[in-house]
């Protein structure tokens, strides 16, 4: 597997990138859509080709033989041969207490559907969002909604667009509050909450907390202890890791050992899924499960995702938190001054969220309301290979909320509006902001919105 060099440059990073190494009409891509899923580098891939050729067996406690230890070696560590295995690699990362507060999913809605699932709620229950909540953090909650289990409540931001504590300890005060679920980092804005804020206030009236950190977990240093949160869950395919592999970072004394019906069950969260993989024993009539995190992860799990998934923080690791946090910052104010300056004034350019980018990391979501204001984002594509995202980023209920339900399907030609987002990570430069920058430039004159 090729060795990477810490002290490494950003540009120099590049060339871990195959994908940065194709070309189309001549032009290289110019990958700028990293909020939905971000770019493998070798060394994870060499991660995965590793375990498919020298040890494509099964982990876990099923098999005793030599390919079936390498697997569980690299997925949960052996000291006696130095080996420090994914889910301890995960464990310091985000800086849990201890590897087995680390369950493995198949991606950030699977951890989320987990709490909602095998949480413990009593009749009368309330869990607190945010408008911005994506899909993953809301449907699951609607649904247990419907179906009277819980109510669902709302907080909003202030008129900066920033998190109104006051608002949000005024949503707390009647008890009901059980649960408090939130994005981390929304996907529309790229603003992080003031989690540490959010969760000791909650804490002060009874409530757990879940972060939905898909969006800050990538882009920042995250220590679960110092926020004290209760449940956080995040995707590795965001910070350079494989597909198809997730987190559900739970503290230990609310996993709990499984507590069976017949024992009265008590306020642990619970597993939804059984089956191989989870039982410690069995009868006819009975059975006994086994410790978390285990109990938590039914069936055959996709062991060289697993592995690579260590490989993938590995990488991010020596890159540093720190440093891709400064760098997709120092992007954005770039890209947030140069629209500004050109559009800020036209009526019918807005960037969404708070208007200063050292608050939305390296997120930048833009709204056009002109005619013809759709296909934006596949002309940039098509033009100079520049890739973003257009629509409503799996957050529909706030973009009716704000513009009506059927807003993508206007009236008349002169209703057109469509939102875009560019979303950076450390691989992306500055020159590539500058391709985006002209070819949308291009695009708004041909449009004649110029």
């Amino acid at each position: 597997m090729k060795l990477m060099n810490s002290s490494a440059s950003l540009e120099e990073r590049r060339e871990d990138f195959p994908a940065l190494g194709r070309r189309r009409n001549g032009m290289p891509p110019v990958y700028l859509d990293n909020a939905c899923t971000t770019l493998v580098p070798r060394q994870v891939m060499e991660s995965l080709q590793e375990c498919y050729a020298n040890y494509p067996a099964c982990g876990g406690r099923r098999s005793r033989h030599w390919f079936a230890e390498e697997v569980s070696d690299r997925i949960e560590g052996n000291p006696d041969k130095g080996i420090k295995g994914s889910r301890r690699i995960l464990a310091e990362f985000i800086h849990a207490g201890s590897e087995n507060e680390i369950v493995f999913t198949l991606n950030t809605t699977h951890a989320l559907n987990l709490v909602a699932l095998g949480f413990p709620f009593r009749s009368g229950d309330v869990v607190l969002l945010t408008d911005k909540e994506h899909n993953s953090n809301l449907v699951p909650w609607l649904r247990l909604q419907k179906a009277g289990l819980i109510r669902v409540d709302y907080t909003v931001p202030d008129d900066r667009d920033l998190f109104d504590l006051e608002a949000f300890e005024g949503k707390l005060k009647n008890g009901r509050v059980r649960l408090v679920s939130m994005g981390h980092t929304s996907n529309v804005t790229g603003y992080t909450l003031p989690a540490r804020e959010i969760i000791r206030i909650a804490h002060q009236y009874g409530a757990l907390v879940l972060l939905d950190s898909a969006q800050a977990v990538p882009h920042q240093v995250i220590d679960v202890q110092d926020l004290d949160v209760d449940f956080l869950a995040f995707s590795l395919h965001k910070m350079c890791g494989p597909r198809g592999v997730g987190v559900l970072y739970g503290k230990k004394d609310l996993l709990g050992r499984y507590l069976q019906e017949e024992e009265g069950g008590g306020f642990v969260l619970e597993p939804v899924f059984l089956g191989g993989g989870t039982v410690a024993d069995a009868t006819y009539s009975s059975y006994r499960l086994l410790d978390p995190p285990e109990c938590f992860e039914a069936g055959i799990q996709n062991y060289p995702a697993l592995i690579a998934a260590g490989a993938a923080v590995k990488y991010v690791q020596q890159i540093g938190m720190e440093r891709i946090s400064a760098h997709e910052g120092r992007l954005n104010r770039f890209l947030t001054g140069e629209l500004m300056n050109r559009y800020g004034d036209t009526g019918w350019f807005r960037i969404f969220g708070p208007q200063d980018a050292e608050q939305r990391g390296g997120i930048l979501t833009f709204e056009v309301k002109r005619p013809n204001a759709v296909r934006i984002a596949e002309e940039l594509s098509r033009k100079r290979n520049v890739m973003i995202r257009d629509g409503v980023f799996c957050v529909h209920s706030y973009f009716n909320e704000r513009f009506g339900q059927g807003w993508t399907l206007p009236r008349s030609h002169d209703e057109h509006r469509m939102v875009y987002r560019v979303s950076c990570y450390f691989y992306n430069t500055v020159e590539e902001c500058r391709i985006f920058l002209e070819t949308l430039e291009e695009i708004f004159r041909e449009r004649s919105y110029l």
